[in-house]
């Protein structure tokens, strides 16, 4: 049997509109029996936490008692920013369980083809030397504002990050980030609401031993319940609970 979890929800603590207790009673309804909340801590982004640390903290213990009760079991995580030079770790940090590790700020001035080289050399960078136990969304969300229209929609974005992989994220450079990811004990994310990564790269991920998770990275409720990516690769790939992150 596959893992039930979701390791990437935020809420209104970041930039989700759903509180710790709504989460809790919506996992209950979708019958999942571990679930990860990973608000974004990350130095320099808009919508980092801004709380305390033991205030933040604090309210999590409170909900991960509730949901104890249930037999759910509750995590803490993080969801942090790297570049080429440091993890964005703030100092309002919490005790997390598990940090994932994602790109969300570039730098603007660059062209194309020199935006999407510096991309993959954080990511190079950060399987290599920093300490974290997910890549995120590697393929999806992407940093794409600067190559965005005003008008863009959710739709928009998803497809101009599927030709910016296909383009520019190639199997080959998988396959070499792979080897440190296993060395590293680092798992790749298979995100919900971008479809991403492509298969082919999950494939590769899995033939060099590394390890799996899952997350919807859902911001509003009806976004917990989704999980139509998971079960088409699930499916496709024939995957198996040995291949994912063991909580």
């Amino acid at each position: 049997m596959l893992p039930k979890y979701d390791l990437h929800i935020h809420t209104n603590y970041s930039d989700g509109s759903q509180t710790f207790e709504e989460i809790l009673i919506k996992i209950e309804e979708v019958d999942l029996k571990c679930f990860g909340i990973s608000d974004h801590f990350e130095k320099g982004h808009n919508h980092s936490v801004s709380t305390s640390a033991n205030e933040y903290y604090n309210h999590f213990l409170k909900i991960k008692n509730i949901a104890k009760e249930k037999g759910i079991i509750m995590l803490l995580g993080a969801e942090v920013g790297f570049n080429d030079k440091e993890i964005l770790i703030p100092e309002n940090i919490p005790n997390v369980d598990y940090i994932i590790g994602s790109i969300h700020q570039m730098p603007q001035n660059l062209e194309e083809e020199d935006y999407w080289d510096l991309y993959k050399k954080y990511v190079e960078k950060a399987v290599s030397e920093y300490s974290f136990q997910i890549l995120g969304h590697v393929e999806g969300y992407l940093p794409v504002n600067k190559f965005m229209k005003p008008d863009s929609t959710f739709e928009d974005r998803r497809s101009f990050e599927k030709l910016v992989a296909i383009k520019y994220l190639n199997l080959e450079w998988y396959k070499e980030i792979a080897k440190e990811m296993a060395k590293n004990k680092i798992a790749l994310e298979i995100h919900e609401m971008s479809e991403s990564p492509r298969k082919e790269v999950i494939k590769i991920m899995i033939e060099n031993g590394v390890k799996l998770s899952y997350g919807t990275d859902s911001h509003a409720l009806h976004q917990l319940s989704k999980r139509n990516y998971f079960s088409e690769v699930t499916e496709q790939l024939g995957l198996k609970e040995k291949e994912f992150l063991k909580i």
